[in-house]
């Protein structure tokens, strides 16, 4: 017999990879924006420390952009190996800061720490309970 059981297990989750589609152009973000990649930005940020994986040191700047459910937003562990993801979905903002669901607003210094950046992260948007 074949059977699915539910295993909680303690998971240290490292890395969020952010990767979101620019509408309007250089509207939204200048074209010469950190991380910016033709229409989309795509940036992995360090869960406790809310630092931002290569970013140019020296600059700084905001990142404000209406993403609605285009967004994919992907967990790493410290290997480096995918924990979860929400793909084409609404921004995590227990996660990433912003206004509720459309909205993405980072304000990142010239080291690339997102000063906005919440204390007490939250991921319960990758893990939603089962409903029995």
């Amino acid at each position: 017999m074949k059977t699915t059981v539910r295993v909680k297990k303690e998971i240290e989750i490292k890395t969020i990879k952010v990767d979101i589609a620019v509408r309007y152009e250089d509207e939204e973000i200048p074209y010469d924006f950190p991380l910016r990649r033709g229409d989309r930005w795509c940036a992995e940020i360090d869960i406790d420390s809310g630092v931002i994986k290569d970013w140019p040191q020296g600059k700084s700047g905001v990142l404000a952009m209406k993403v609605r459910d285009e967004g994919t937003y992907t967990l790493f562990d410290a290997d480096g190996q995918q924990v979860a993801e929400l793909a084409d979905e609404y921004v995590p903002n227990r996660l990433i800061p912003g206004e509720y669901g459309d909205y993405i607003e980072l304000s990142i210094d010239e080291t690339g720490k997102i000063t906005n950046w919440p204390k007490k992260p939250n991921v319960e948007a990758f893990f939603p309970c089962d409903e029995d």
